[in-house]
Formats: C-alpha cells, structure tokens, sequence
C-alpha cells in the first residue's frame, strides 16, 4: 500500500520520493568513499611550503625546490589569466615519486570558494589540469592556488602560489 495524496490535483507517492532520495545520497556517498584516489586536501600536509613571493606565476613558470631534493615546476595558462576562461594548469616534478596531484584554488582578496581539479597525467611524464575561475565583479582578483602531492616517500605536501586573474 502505497502513501499517496494530491495536493492541487497531483498525485505524490511519498515512499517513491524516499526511496530516490535515498538512492541519490547512498550513490553520492559511495562515490566519495570509493574514490580513494582523491587527495584528502582538508588533512593537515606533511610538508607545507610557505609562498615564494619571488614567484609570479603570471609571468613565468614558478620552481620550487624540496630539501633533500626533488623539484616542483608549476605554471598557468593561457596569459594573460582571464577569469571565466579555459585554463591550463601544468606540474611537473622531479625527483619526487606523485601518486595524486590535486590543485585547490581560493580567492586571496575576496571568498570565492574552493575550487579543487585533479591533476591527470600528460603522457610526457607531466601533469595537466584544465578549468575555469569564476567571474569577479572587480577588475582584478588575486588566487591563492595550492598544488597538493601525495606521495609514498614524502606523504602530502602541500605548496602554494598566488597569481592574479583579470576581468574578461
């Protein structure tokens, strides 16, 4: 026997409305939980770096040496970085053995949010990530952009960059 009523002449089956609800909260939660491949950003890093204010990623591509070792190559593109355009994130590393590589990006002037891309491997023993940063209503926004490591050797790392996007 089924729960119905009509409100304004439309039947509704409230144990159907449950059953999809709960079909919709059980298939986004196992597919949080079986993607394991997914950096745990909201985890304390292993190693963090602190910004390099020498490095401006709207200009060049930024470096960053490990102690003991081991290199991170990080830049954006296309230039000039435009907000609400398509955008290439590359990493590159050296001496560092990457399980994951995520990127999470945070407005520095103003909260816009976290916006988290996983980086995939380019073939060329590289990785890319591509998206897009929301629009601002200023000219000019300053991103905070977080390249997170996981690895066997090291654990997580976390190094952060800032750069500025600008108004289409």
């Amino acid at each position: 026997m089924a729960i119905c009523y009509k409100i304004n002449g439309v039947q509704i089956n409230y144990k159907f409305i449950s059953l999809a609800l709960l079909l919709l909260l059980l298939g986004f939660g196992s597919g949080y939980f079986l993607n394991s491949e997914l950096v745990d950003i909201h985890q304390d890093p292993d190693l963090s770096l602190y910004i390099d204010p020498e490095c401006v990623l709207n200009d060049v591509a930024c470096e960053t040496a490990l102690a003991n070792s081991g290199i991170i190559n990080f830049s954006i593109g296309p230039k000039p970085i435009v907000g609400a355009s398509p955008l290439s994130f590359h990493l590159s590393v050296e001496n560092i053995e990457v399980q994951v590589a995520a990127l999470d990006l945070k407005g520095v002037n103003m909260n816009m949010g976290s916006y988290r891309f996983e980086f995939e491997p380019d073939g060329n023993g590289a990785y890319v990530a591509r998206g897009n940063l929301p629009v601002c209503v200023g000219n000019q926004m300053q991103w905070q952009a977080d390249v997170w490591l996981e690895t066997h050797e090291r654990g997580l790392i976390k190094v952060p960059y800032l750069f500025t996007a600008y108004k289409h």
